[in-house]
Order: C-alpha cells, then structure tokens, then sequence
C-alpha cells in the first residue's frame, strides 16, 4: 500500500542523502543544499547561498559545466558529467546529473574521488580512461563508419561542444566544406583488417567551436579497429593555430623579403658553403644577363665564369670571389668595371644561422650613372666652364704637385701667365658672345702649343696660365711663350671680323719644393712688366720686378686720401677754334704732387686707380676743382669771354648709380652753369653696358651737361651707336690727326668730320703739334683741336693768365 511522504518529510530525507544535493537558479547561483553538500563544500549552507555554484569549479573544467547547464534544459535528465569541485581538503572529482525543476536545475553531486583512487590502484583500464578523459588534447573514439562513440571532456573546453550531442554524429560535422571533406576523405582510408604499414593518417583542418569560431588544428588517427582492447578509430585533436599563424608570418615575410629584393635596384645573389646558389633576385639576372642555362645549374662558378667574360679585369674578378670562399667569414668590398663602360659595385658578406656562418650573400650596385655624375661634377668644380681649360684651383694643384715632386736634375718646371692685349676691347665694344668667341679659340691655341703632361688654364677673364714640366734648358719654356705669341698673332674672325689676339706673357721658374703662390705671382709681375714694355712680348721674371710691384703697392696706397691732403692738382689744357685759335673750353688734366717722386703724370698712377676704388675719389675732386675754378674765370673775364670745362669721366664711374646725383651736388655747390660743363667718356666705357650707359648719359643730358666721345676710333663699336647716345662731341684720336697729311688719314678724319656734322655733332682734334696739321683739319671742316701746337696742360694761375691774355688780346 502507498504511502504519502509530507513535504517536510521529503525535505529530511533528501538532506539525509549521502550525495551531495544543491539547487541553483538559471544564473547558477546556489538556492538550495543538502548537509552533504555543506560537507562537501566544507561550508554552512547559510554562507553559500548565493554564491555561484561555477565558483566551486575547476577553472578547468568550467567549460563542461556551462556546457552541461545548457544541455540540461529541456531533458527530464542530464547526461552525467564529471568534473573537479573545490572541496573542504582540495579538489575531489564528482560526478554531476542534473535535472530542471520549474526555472532552477536540480544537482547530484556524488563524491568518486576514493572510488577513483580504489579503482587506479587495481584496474589499469579504469587508470587509462581517468587519463585520457583529462588529458589536454581532446580524444575521440570513432567507429568504422567514422561515427563518435566517445569522447574527452578536453573536447568541450576547446570546442565547447557538448559530448552528449556529439556522440552518435559524424566527426566531419565539426568541420564545414572542404574540411568537412577532408577528414571524410582520411577516414574512408580506415577500414577494419587494414594491414597496410602506417596505420595512422594526420589531417590539418579548420574545426568550428559552439560559439561559430574556428580553430587551426590537426587531426592524428590511429586505426585501432582491429585491437580487441579498444574496436576504434582513435583521433586526438591538436591545436596548431599558433603554428598556423607562425606559418603565416612566415610566409608573409617570405613573401615581403622577397617582393623587397624583387623591388630593390641591387642585385642579390645567396650562395651556400659549397658554392651552390641558394637565391637571388630577378635585378641580379638582369645586371648580369645571365642565360637561363647558367641560372638552372645553379652554380656560383657557372655564374663567375659567365660574368668573367664581361669584366675589364676577369683575373682579378675571379681571384677576389676564390679568395672569399676561402675565408667563409671575411666581408668584401670593391669595383668591377665592364668592357661595356658600367661601373658595378660589390660587397660580400657571410650569412649566419644561431651564430654559425652557413654561406655567403652578395649584393651588386649599378654605379655607372652616379660615377659620370661624379666625374662630371669633378670635371666642373675643377675646369672653365667656357673653355673647358683647368681653373685656377686645378692649376694651382698641378704646379704644387710638380714642385713637390721635383727630385732628379732634369725635373724644371716654368709657369707662363697669358694675358691678352686687346680682350677688353672686343668685349666692350663687340659684347660678351664676342668675348666669350675669342677666348674659346684662343684657348684651343693654346693646348695646341703644349705636351700632354703640361696643363693649361683660364684663371679668370682674359688670363690663362701654362705649367710647363720636364724640359731640358730655360729656352725651353721661353720657345713654348714664342709659340703661343706666334699662334695667338694669327687672325681671329671674331663676330664675322677677322683680328689678332696678341697677348703678353710672364714666365717664372720653379725650384725644388717652391711655393705654388710665389711662382704664379712671380708669372703674373713678369706679365705685368712685358705689357708695359708693349704688345705681344714676353718677359722672364727677375727679383727686381717684385721691388716694382711693391712699390706700386706703396703708391696705391699713398694715393689713398691724395686729394684731401691737397696733394691733386687740376691742370687746363686750351681747345681752340682751328680757323681762329680762340680758346672755346678747357679740359681738366690731373697731376699728383708726389710729396718724394715730385709731379707725376696720370698715366703714373691712374692705371692704380682704376684697379681699385680709388678712381671715384678722384673723379669727383677733379669735377669739384674744375667746376669751382671754372666759377672764378667766368667772374675774370665776364661771361662772354669764359670758355666751357670738360672732365673725364672713368668707365668705372659710369657705372655707378650714385653718378647723377653727384654731379648735381657739385654743379650746386660751385654754382656752375651745367651748360659750361662737359663730361667726356671713352668708348670703351660705353660699350661696357649699352643700355645701362645709354640711360645715365640721358639723365646726364637732363641736368643740361654736355657730353663728349673721347678717342673716337680706337675702339670696334658699330656707329649706329652713336644715334644711341645723347652725344654733342666726337673728339678724334690724336693717332688719325697724326696722319692728316696723308691721303688715306686725311680721308678718315674726313669721313668722321662728315659723319658727326650729319648728327649735329661737333669735332674736337686731339694731339695736334704742327701747323700743317692745324691746316688740314681746318681744311677738312674740323672745328676744334687741341695739342702742343696750342698750349700744353697748364696749372690753374697759368691758365687764368692764358685767358686774361686772350681777352685782352682780342679786344685790343
């Protein structure tokens, strides 16, 4: 007969079980427990209650646990799982069968770790299964049709799969698509009485975990069907998804080293100890124009053999790779130069594995465009870009080395300084393409007048240097100045007219250990002294044209503050009218009281001037003194009767900005009427910058001041410039007044009288010494002149005396 149990009375019974009881909600959070449990546990149900029952899990095998909480909703009874719980004394292992009450999960807990203990200690088998169930990798047992009969809790931590559900499926549903296939494809290679050797297959595939994840991993089976002890197909599965991604990586480096030694401009060739090519780059085919039979054989010496055949020096090329295989762990450098012109750098270095050489890699630069640059910008920092001669840095160079190396008798060495006589001019009055013309040309004379182990160069403008080396006697050096002279007189056509390059040469020879400064200065005061002496000569350098030099240094520099030390005085030499010989101007003549060499002419210190800035200072003190001195003879003798001054302008002085505006200063500083006053310019200084000059002599014009051409003649200027100038004078050179008398000289004057009366010009004659000369340029319609005949240059009270004689002689 049946009997009713009261709910208090169940509640005692079921707290007088010996197997650990617990209750837990769907958070598996603890409700509920029996004495067992607190047993267990080691802890009074009152201070458990609400804590979560995964707490008292193997961290382990947490994972089993969630997976058995999941799966038990929904059955009337879960699948026994076991599992290592914290209890009182450390961890026991429990087995776990759950069931759902309403929305909690009713637990029974039962203690196996003494069974446990008492079965290992005697079954073998139970001792494997307890191993095998917690061991890391997870195990599977499949059966002939590759269906899982079994399988490790590991299985559900990894994949969080629930064991219960995976036993009875095939273990390709792990798996999706090829995967899937694959271990399909392993397993149908399993069959029961299989004698085959190798009996156990490996597989790597993607399995998918509970979550929709994926891991690498590799699949080992072992057919052990045929083994009474096990029936089945053993897979243990092994995750290789850090393999697979070291895989990976390695694969990606592989592939970014190689697209980089693809991509490089070197070439790379790998080779191992034996001289076996172990890889290089496709640069590396291409430098070298390897055929594919050399590149299949794969032979280091196949490759050197072929390249050897290519190389200006193939003994040294083959000599240096033997050495270097000799010593596996030497490094190299060096340059190997081609029969077709490149240049190609290579280095070697020993290739290392964990500190042990393994082989050599070698790398190869195509340096044959960075080498022409080189060359090219070596060439360019040390030679003339115009002429294409040695600059000064090279020539000086050159004649250091060539002192330095002067050991045996027969070593001499001459420096010859070249300047020409007549550059200037045709740069002035031609241009600078003209310039530019001629001393290209005359720089191919001059390296045809040389031996190849001399040098020539261009140290600046018209001077041009030659070191002239290992020559037996001093007329030696001095036949190489009559070569270049003789070479140098030939016509020139220069801007389609044919001249002469004359020039003027100084020579200096070299001792032993000279000093490179002392001969090229010594060459050029020889020069110096030979183009004083005249045109195209040459003159050997003495120690007395250094005691020149310095004393032309010591006059520059007394020259230096003349005027204001009253040392500058302004001479006045008369221009008359040829037909009446009445004074109509002055020009203002400078002379330099020296205060020991006594009066000294222009021509004594004005070249000084001009190689420095001192030419303004004096200009300007010339054009204040004759300005002022002007004022007090037209207060002398009236108005009418007081002749205009004329001053020379310096083509230095032409080219400063400040010009105009002193000249207007000084024009209101003397009170001088800008109509008396007329300034006179070569036309060399013209030429300089035509269009710069064309626009200050406007702005001279503007101030109401004259203007005069002096030395008409001597220059190449085109006489359409002379409508390009604001011009009132030409002044003829006095070398065509000295051939008036002659037919053909009388024909030129004449022709320039004509040309400056059609462009309302006037016409001064300069240097007329004898009356038949005064006559013919009266004759021709010459206006004005000047000269010895007349008057010389006369200082300031003798030039006020001249003009209150010629008053008084004409109004008498």
């Amino acid at each position: 007969m049946e009997q009713a149990w009261a709910a208090s009375e169940l509640g005692e019974l079921v707290d007088a079980l010996p197997d650990a009881v617990i209750l837990v909600d769907s958070e598996a959070n603890l409700t509920w427990g029996n004495q067992a449990a607190a047993h267990l546990f080691g802890r009074t149900l009152e201070s458990s209650i609400g804590l979560n029952a995964l707490e008292f899990v193997h961290p382990d095998d947490v994972g089993v646990a969630l997976t058995s909480l999941e799966s038990v909703v929904g059955k009337k009874v879960g699948t026994p799982i076991e599992l290592r719980v914290r209890a009182a004394d450390g961890w026991h292992t429990v087995e776990l069968v759950g069931t759902p009450v309403g929305d909690s999960i009713l637990m029974v807990l039962r203690d196996l770790t003494e069974r446990r203990r008492w079965e290992l200690a005697g079954d073998h088998t139970e001792r494997f299964r307890v191993i095998l169930q917690n061991a890391a990798p997870p195990t599977l047992l499949l059966d002939a049709n590759g269906t899982v009969t079994s399988s490790s809790a590991a299985l559900t931590r990894a994949f969080g799969v629930d064991q219960e559900w995976l036993e009875g499926r095939p273990l390709s549903v792990l798996a999706k698509g090829a995967d899937a296939q694959a271990i399909e494809d392993v397993l149908s290679q399993m069959s029961p009485g299989d004698t085959r050797e190798g009996l156990r297959r490996h597989v790597d595939v993607t399995l998918t975990c509970a979550d929709g994840s994926s891991l690498a991993t590799q699949l080992e089976l072992a057919n052990l069907l045929d083994d009474p002890t096990v029936e089945a197909i053993v897979v243990s599965i092994h995750d290789v998804s850090r393999r697979a991604r070291a895989e990976e990586d390695v694969r990606h480096t592989n592939s970014l080293l190689a697209a980089t030694l693809d991509a490089t401009a070197e070439g790379v060739l790998a080779v191992n100890l034996s001289g076996a090519v172990t890889g290089y780059n496709e640069r590396f085919v291409e430098m070298w124009n390897m055929p594919p039979d050399v590149i299949d054989s794969h032979s280091a010496l196949a490759m050197r053999n072929h390249v050897s055949r290519h190389v200006i020096d193939p003994e040294a090329f083959m000599s240096k790779a033997a050495a270097l295989y000799d010593n596996p762990e030497q490094e190299s450098h060096d340059v190997i130069e081609f029969l077709d012109g490149r240049v190609i750098e290579r280095d070697s270095r020993p290739q290392r594995l964990d500190g042990r050489t393994i082989g050599r890699v070698w790398s190869f630069r195509d340096v044959t465009a960075k080498r022409a640059l080189q060359a090219e910008l070596e060439h360019q920092a040390t030679h003339d870009e115009l002429t294409g001669l040695a600059n000064r840095a090279l020539f000086r160079r050159r004649v250091d080395e060539a002192a330095q190396s002067m050991t045996l008798p027969e070593d001499r060495l001459a420096v010859l300084f070249v300047e020409l006589d007549s550059f200037k001019t045709v740069n002035d009055s031609l241009g600078h393409s003209a310039g530019n013309e001629m001393l290209v040309e005359v720089a191919r004379r001059l390296r045809d007048c040389v031996r190849t182990q001399d040098t020539v160069a261009r140290l600046g403008g018209d001077e041009f240097a030659v070191l002239v080396r290992r020559f037996a006697e001093r007329a030696d050096a001095e036949e190489v100045a009559r070569r270049i002279l003789s070479a140098l007189g030939e016509p020139i056509t220069v801007a389609g007219r044919s001249m002469s390059a004359d020039a003027c040469i100084g020579i200096a020879y070299g001792a032993a250990q000279a000093s490179t400064e002392d001969l090229i200065r010594n060459a050029e005061l020889a020069m110096y002294v030979a183009k004083q002496e005249g045109r195209n000569r040459f003159m050997t350098y003495v120690e007395e044209m250094h005691d020149e030099a310095v004393r032309r240094l010591e006059v520059a520099s007394r020259l230096r503050g003349a005027a204001a030390r009253g040392e500058l005085v302004v001479h006045y030499q008369p221009v008359v009218e040829t037909h009446t010989g009445a004074i109509r101007s002055l020009e203002a003549l400078v002379r330099w009281h020296h205060p020991e060499q006594g009066l000294l002419l222009p021509l004594q210190f004005i070249p000084l001037a001009e190689e420095s800035d001192l030419i303004d200072e004096i200009g300007e003190h010339v054009l204040e003194v004759a300005c002022a001195e002007a004022g007090q003879w037209q207060e002398m003798v009236g108005e009418d009767w007081a002749p205009s001054v004329s001053v020379n302008l310096a083509p230095r002085q032409l080219l400063d900005d400040r010009l105009t505006h002193r000249i207007a200063e000084i024009l209101h500083a003397t009170n001088m009427n800008p109509a008396r006053l007329t300034l006179e310019i070569t036309e060399s200084a013209l030429m300089q910058d035509p269009v710069m000059a064309a626009r200050r002599l406007a702005q001279i014009r503007n101030l109401g001041v004259a203007l005069a051409l002096d030395d008409f003649g001597t220059g190449h200027s085109s006489l359409s410039h002379l409508q390009k100038f604001p011009l009132d004078t030409l002044k003829v050179d006095r070398q065509f007044v000295d051939e008036v008398e002659t037919p053909t000289g009388n024909s030129l004057v004449g022709a320039i009288t004509q040309l400056a009366h059609t462009l309302g010009m006037g016409v001064v004659a300069e240097g007329v010494e004898t009356e038949d000369q005064r006559y013919a340029l009266e004759m021709l319609g010459c206006d004005l002149a000047q000269g010895y005949l007349f008057a010389r240059p006369l200082n300031a009270d003798q030039t006020s005396e001249l003009l209150r004689g010629a008053r008084a002689a004409s109004t008498g």
